[in-house]
C-alpha cells in the first residue's frame, strides 16, 4: 500500500478517535451537570425544610395578614439597615426564594427542576409577600428581592406553558375523584 493511502487511513483513524473522545467528553459533562443539579437541588430542599423557612411559611399563613396592618411592624421593614428576622420570619422565605432564583439566573440550577418543585408556590407567595417587598423597596430600591421577582415571572411563563402542570408526552392522568367535595361544600351546621 502506498504511503499516501497509509496517511489517509491513519488520518481517518485519528479522526475516529478524536470524535469518540469528543462524544465521551460530552456524555461525561452531561453526567457532571446532572450530578451538580441534583446536589444543588438537594441542598435547596434541605434548606426548605429548615426551621427558619418552615417557621416563616407558618408565619405567612397564620399571622402576616394581621401583622402587616400594624404600623410598627411595617416601620421595621422600612429601613435601609438590617431587619430582625425573628420578628419578620417572612423574610426567611423571601431570602430562600431569592437564593433559589440566583441559582436559576446564574445557571447553577435548571429551570424545570425549580418550576416543578416550587413554581406554583412562588407565584402564590408573590401575591402574599408583594406588600412586604414594596415596603422594603422604599429604602433599598427596586433591586430588593429582584431575583425572587424574576423567579415568579419565570414561574408565570411556565404556568402559561403548562397550565395543568408539566407531564411527559404520552402520560395519561389517572382518575382522581374528589369524594369529599360535596361534604366540604356543605356549610357547617
Amino acid at each position: 500500500m502506498p504511503v499516501e493511502q497509509w496517511n489517509i487511513v491513519i488520518s481517518i483513524a485519528t479522526l475516529v478517535v478524536l470524535l469518540t473522545a469528543a462524544v465521551a467528553t460530552l456524555v461525561q459533562l452531561r453526567h457532571i451537570r446532572a450530578s451538580n443539579d441534583l446536589s444543588t437541588f438537594s441542598e435547596a430542599f434541605e434548606l426548605w425544610y429548615s426551621s427558619p423557612v418552615q417557621g416563616g411559611l407558618a408565619f405567612i399563613q397564620r399571622e402576616l395578614a394581621t401583622k402587616i396592618k400594624d404600623p410598627e411592624f411595617r416601620r421595621e421593614l422600612d429601613t435601609a439597615g438590617p431587619v430582625d428576622h425573628s420578628r419578620h420570619p417572612e423574610l426567611n422565605v423571601l431570602d430562600f426564594f431569592d437564593n433559589i432564583a440566583i441559582y436559576l439566573v446564574m445557571g447553577n440550577m435548571r429551570e424545570d427542576m425549580i418550576m416543578q418543585a416550587a413554581g406554583q408556590l412562588a407565584r402564590s407567595l408573590w401575591s402574599t409577600l408583594s406588600p412586604t417587598i414594596a415596603i422594603m423597596r422604599r429604602q433599598r430600591g427596586p433591586q430588593m428581592y429582584a431575583p425572587f421577582e424574576y423567579l415568579v415571572w419565570r414561574a408565570q411563563l411556565w404556568h402559561e406553558r403548562y397550565p395543568n402542570g408539566y407531564v411527559p408526552k404520552g402520560f395519561e392522568r389517572l382518575p382522581n375523584l374528589d369524594t369529599w367535595l360535596s361534604a366540604d361544600k356543605t356549610p357547617p351546621a
